[in-house]
């Protein structure tokens, strides 16, 4: 059996991360963004035009729009 972390562990691993690697990590995954069209459509169906996505990227209404940006808890893609 692997070992896993405990809670309290994994928060001291993601404090370890810094804010711009935190930020940059969560922008690459733009299928959780809130404005993406994954998101939106609960994974069904395909690209509807709208919305962050792995072609052109995030959107201007999104939280990770910008190029740099930092999050200093983890809070999430919300």
């Amino acid at each position: 059996m692997a070992n896993r972390l405990s809670i309290s562990e994994d928060n001291q691993v993601l404090k370890k991360v810094s804010p711009e690697a935190r930020y940059q990590e969560y922008k690459s995954q733009w299928y959780f963004h809130k404005s993406s069209w994954y998101r939106r459509n609960n994974g069904q169906g395909s690209y509807d035009g709208i919305g962050c996505n792995q072609f052109t990227g995030c959107i201007p209404e999104c939280k990770f729009y910008n190029s740099f940006g930092m999050l200093n808890e983890p809070e999430g893609f919300d």
